[in-house]
């Protein structure tokens, strides 16, 4: 794994900034995928963290700062890989890079009993304070699944612990909509502006009578989710064609 720490190579990735803010969790993180030198729709990635940071009340570096950064940080760099740029409210910011593992393994996911506030302080900001959906994560792999399903107040669903959801439909492919107190993920942003994909509320039964159900996420993009709880999903032509069409579109367009 690679490090740079306040816009310096770090030699040693153990050390961080020792700090209140990396202590109590108070900051910002963006995961945005490499693809050899480049970074996968930066500008927007850029725009959510400037928008979080608003909200939350902490100031980030400055554009070009985090620009230079990550040329020096993905110099040489072949292949894909995982960039991950955090930012800490008391202003240190740290940017991790690491090697891809591609993989193959069916996504499963089983519901959360409890559930989560669409109207939360955090919700819809990618926070640092991740411990709950890193619980939700753990007790679903725990359980046999790879995720879990967050639902909110109203018996609508969110998200997953660490992807956004897509469900296919008879009218098309629709995604939680942003009043659940879902991440306004980057690449789900893409799908709504470029690739028909709409936005909407829907519950959890709503979804176990899709037609197919799939993540969305940075790094891995979009995955067919095999099953929910005890309900198998076949994976659809339409799913295949979204995957496939999605993959050749952040190829040939670096920056999106």
């Amino acid at each position: 794994m690679k490090l740079l720490v306040n816009g310096e190579i770090a030699g040693d990735p153990s050390k961080l900034p020792f700090s209140d803010s990396l202590l109590r969790g108070d900051g910002l993180f963006e995961t945005i995928l490499g693809i050899g030198e480049s970074p996968i729709a930066w500008p927007r990635h850029y725009a959510r963290l400037a928008k979080a940071a608003e909200q939350i009340s902490i100031s980030i570096p400055a554009r070009i700062d985090l620009d230079l950064a990550l040329t020096k940080l993905l110099a040489g760099v072949v292949g894909k890989s995982k960039i991950r740029l955090t930012v800490l409210a008391d202003g240190n910011w740290m940017i991790s890079l690491e090697a891809v593992e591609e993989s193959n393994k069916p996504v499963t996911l089983m519901r959360m009993k409890e559930r989560v506030s669409s109207k939360a302080v955090l919700a819809g900001i990618k926070s640092i304070s991740y411990g709950q959906s890193m619980s939700a994560v753990r007790r679903a792999q725990a359980a046999g699944y790879t995720d879990a399903i967050f639902v909110n107040e109203n018996d609508h669903v969110v998200e997953s612990g660490f992807s956004n959801l897509i469900i296919l439909t008879e009218n098309g492919f629709v995604t939680p909509a942003d009043e659940s107190g879902c991440l306004p993920g980057v690449m789900r942003e893409i799908l709504l502006s470029s690739f028909g994909v709409n936005q909407s509320l829907f519950t959890y039964e709503q979804l176990l009578h899709a037609q197919g159900i799939y993540t969305c996420s940075s790094i891995r993009l979009i995955q067919h989710v095999s099953k929910v709880d005890d309900t198998l999903f076949s994976e659809s032509a339409n799913g295949r064609k979204l995957i496939g069409d999605f993959a050749d579109f952040l190829q040939s367009k670096i920056t999106p």
